[in-house]
């Protein structure tokens, strides 16, 4: 235990709540993103009879984790604060658990098993991703707090590469069918799970920092500064736009890249770029918010600002970049500007609406994010149906949406913001 004050204590358990965390969440991602290096295979695996079809049918499994996002993301944060975040977590994860194991031994058998599995695993997602400003808050002080939120969106990435990456590898290094893979993806959830349910606790003696910077408005009131908080529902659209963007991506991101390299690429190398992406998105992500927890003002803006120009550049380069080479700077480019940022624009969120929780304003946060990302889907599906040229042009004009927005966004005073007892 390390005394940070005479009046607040932060306690070094606060990394192992996190790390049990982390290992919920990475079981949430990989079961969203199973087929995203695969989809080829996966849609031919299940018998649709055309590219068109087959990838709006393995889409509708993403689709499924965001409508469970969007639906449920409010309800459970009106859990959170209710009973708390762990027991909501704990009550997702080990959900999610039964759902996952269920989807191995069913899911590989029809698309309708898969479907209903599916279904199951999106109804715990809000009750477990929603809970990530609350254990920042609790557990560690305002200082700590950017680090705290990157280290937990680094189980996002994990659980992607375990999908983007490891899928193909069981299928082609140990002959595994699509059934085989899922069986093994189910068995790895419940030591993953129960280690949280184990190791986690809902907050610790001692606050880490003065009581008024943990105590919150309630749910109901909360919501309705939000509402009329322009700043926060600037950040809010701005998150809304690259998480959307980011999830559309993975989904598709295999017929997106045989799109524009006619089909030449198998799904080692695609699964390669999707963990380049997740690695650098990774490193970022523990990088950015040191970068902006220790500048003198804390400020977040410029950062975002350059990495959604990094973003949109990351874009471009999709449709210009073919050989080895380009593909992987385009990879590298998406992982540290779209990919890294999330956990400063989740901060950013979260300071512009103080004295709102962190549980309600992330709720927002991923409800719009999945929202769109929905959208998103339903679009390319129903418009674009397989010419991936518009997709990613659709992408583009996103991050140029979101830069123009940031323009017009104002960053409150370190005191206005809370990060400090005084500034």
């Amino acid at each position: 235990m390390v005394e940070t004050t005479k009046t607040f204590k932060v306690y070094k358990r606060r990394w192992v709540v996190l790390l049990s965390f982390l290992c919920v969440n990475a079981v949430m991602q990989y079961v969203w993103c199973t087929f995203s290096s695969i989809t080829t295979d996966a849609w031919k695996f299940y018998g649709f009879k055309d590219a068109t079809s087959g990838e709006a049918g393995i889409s509708a499994l993403t689709m499924i984790i965001m409508i469970g996002m969007i639906t449920l993301s409010v309800p459970a944060s009106a859990l959170f604060n209710k009973i708390g975040w762990y027991k909501s977590v704990c009550f997702g994860g080990i959900a999610l658990m039964c759902f996952t194991l269920l989807r191995g031994f069913i899911g590989g058998s029809s698309y309708t098993s898969l479907i209903i599995c599916t279904i199951g695993c999106a109804a715990c997602q809000p009750f477990i991703i929603n809970s990530f400003g609350m254990i920042g808050a609790l557990w560690f002080p305002p200082s700590e707090r950017g680090i705290a939120n990157g280290v937990g969106m680094v189980s996002t990435y994990v659980g992607v590469v375990m999908a983007q990456f490891g899928v193909p590898w069981l299928m082609t290094n140990f002959g595994m069918d699509i059934p085989g893979v899922l069986r093994v993806l189910g068995y790895l959830s419940v030591p993953m799970i129960l280690f949280f349910v184990f190791a986690a606790k809902e907050k610790p003696p001692t606050p880490p920092c003065d009581e008024e910077l943990i105590e919150r408005a309630d749910f109901a009131d909360g919501f309705r500064q939000l509402i009329k908080n322009k700043q926060f529902i600037n950040a809010l659209i701005v998150f809304w736009l690259l998480q959307g963007a980011y999830f559309s991506f993975t989904t598709l991101i295999e017929p997106i890249m045989q799109y524009f390299n006619n089909g030449s690429l198998n799904s080692m190398f695609i699964g390669t770029l999707g963990t380049i992406i997740t690695v650098t998105g990774t490193v970022a992500t523990l990088v950015w918010p040191v970068i902006t927890d220790h500048t003198r003002s804390k400020k977040r803006l410029p950062l975002i600002r350059i990495c959604q120009i990094g973003s949109l550049i990351g874009f471009a380069m999709v449709i210009f970049g073919h050989s080895v080479g380009m593909m992987i700077v385009m990879a590298s480019f998406l992982g540290i500007f779209l990919t890294g940022v999330t956990p400063v624009l989740m901060v950013f969120g979260y300071e512009t609406a103080y004295p709102v929780s962190e549980g309600i304003t992330e709720s927002l946060m991923q409800l719009g994010a999945n929202g769109f990302g929905l959208v998103c889907l339903l679009f390319i599906n129903g418009v674009f149906r397989g010419n991936h040229l518009g997709t990613v042009i659709f992408f583009i004009v996103a991050m140029a949406v979101s830069i123009v927005m940031t323009a017009f966004s104002r960053e409150a005073s370190l005191q206005a913001r809370k990060l400090e007892k005084s500034a």
